[in-house]
């Protein structure tokens, strides 16, 4: 917990102790009972000492296989307090959790009764948990809303359309990229925009996305390959009728999928040939690392935290990398992210090795249908890619 001074991070912690003893004296004891009545008390004081202390109306839990994120702060590989948190959501299907500062007695003993019972969650006020969305959250107060339309802050083309896309928006955009690890949040703030400039594109045409942005340089590759995987994923997104927010939360997600790789050295990435087992091993980190930087983002939306994290696992739940100790399907934002992902990664050119025809990839992705890929998924990627003019990526 960076960055948190030592009071701010006793609260947080004591707010995650609370909420693990709630759960298990109601696993231990009937509702009434003293016990789990003085845990219920004590969770509603937390939850106010920790809002009231980050100047926020709400606190949210994630849960990414075995591990837990509170308010984006990670608690890695955590104790027993963070080890039951996790085991009780896991098995209710909870992925996100999110308590607000109002919540009441009432509100947290039917939250301990679910929970316990396993019973399906009736809407609260206060009280929100169920998977991880594709919509944008509800804004703090007195900050812009995620998910909406930020104000330009990027040089536009002319007067008359600053809406447009150009290759200007793509360059300010990779700078930041190559900043990321630097700039953290700031870096997410001009990738929310560019990624509102890419909505506005699709809008206008499916098939007429960007300018050409050649590669100058083989380290450029992962920031090009993310954009070319947005696109896609907000191709896909959009054929599939999702509102605009929502196809700018995906896109947002699929930008960010690799931010792993940022410190992964160039040695590994762009080796020719066969990886070494400790080399492969350093590769595959870059799934978890993603995730776990992003987390300790202020603001870092949950779906890209996720995406970063799920993007190489299975559809058929088979093991794959991160290795989770309870094998889940992904998130659907992740599922479109992999396609993307292997579309792209095999039709662009590497210092390694060429290119390969369009039709190569789609083959790979239809091999890999009903395993690695959701086959209704990959048969409507195919339908896009393969009906008239190309969805084109950024070209290499």
């Amino acid at each position: 917990m960076v960055g948190l001074g030592l009071g701010r991070a006793a609260r947080l912690e004591r707010l995650v102790v609370q909420l693990a003893g709630v759960m298990t004296a109601r696993s231990l004891y009937a509702p009434g009972h003293p016990s789990v009545d003085r845990a219920l008390r004590s969770l509603v004081e937390a939850v106010v000492a920790v809002c009231d202390d980050r100047r926020q109306d709400s606190i949210t839990f994630l849960v990414l296989d075995t591990d837990l994120v509170v308010d984006s702060l990670p608690f890695r590989r955590g104790g027993l307090h963070h080890q039951a948190i996790v085991r009780v959501l896991r098995r209710a299907g909870v992925e996100r959790l999110t308590l607000g500062r109002g919540v009441d007695l009432a509100e947290c003993a039917r939250l301990a009764d679910a929970l316990a019972a396993g019973a399906p969650w009736v809407p609260s006020p206060n009280v929100v948990l169920g998977r991880v969305d594709i919509e944008a959250p509800t804004p703090e107060p007195g900050l812009r809303e995620e998910g909406s339309r930020p104000r330009a802050t990027w040089e536009a083309p002319s007067r008359e359309d600053p809406h447009v896309l150009t290759a200007l928006h793509i360059e300010h955009a990779k700078e930041a990229f190559a900043r990321f690890r630097v700039e953290g949040a700031a870096a997410v703030s001009r990738f929310d925009e560019l990624v509102w400039l890419f909505v506005d594109t699709l809008s206008r045409s499916t098939r007429s996305m960007l300018p050409a942005v050649p590669l100058k340089s083989h380290d450029e590759y992962t920031f090009v390959h993310s954009v070319n995987v947005a696109l896609l994923v907000m191709a896909q997104a959009r054929s599939f009728g999702f509102e605009e927010s929502a196809v700018h939360a995906v896109g947002l997600a699929a930008l960010l999928h690799d931010v792993g790789k940022l410190t992964i050295p160039l040695s590994i990435l762009n080796k020719p040939g066969r990886l070494e087992a400790e080399e492969w091993r350093i590769m595959t980190s870059h799934a978890e690392l993603g995730a776990w930087h992003l987390s300790q983002l202020e603001r870092s939306a949950p779906l890209s935290i996720l995406v970063a994290y799920e993007h190489h696992l299975r559809f058929d739940g088979k093991a794959n990398y991160p290795l989770l100790r309870f094998p889940r399907p992904p998130n659907l934002a992740s599922q479109l992210t992999a396609i993307a992902d292997v579309y792209d990664a095999i039709c662009t050119a590497r210092p390694y090795r060429r290119a390969r025809a369009r039709s190569a990839a789609l083959d790979a992705l239809r091999n890999r249908a009903g395993t690695f890929h959701d086959p209704l998924l990959v048969g409507n990627f195919c339908r896009l890619v393969e009906e008239g003019p190309p969805v084109e990526p950024v070209a290499s």
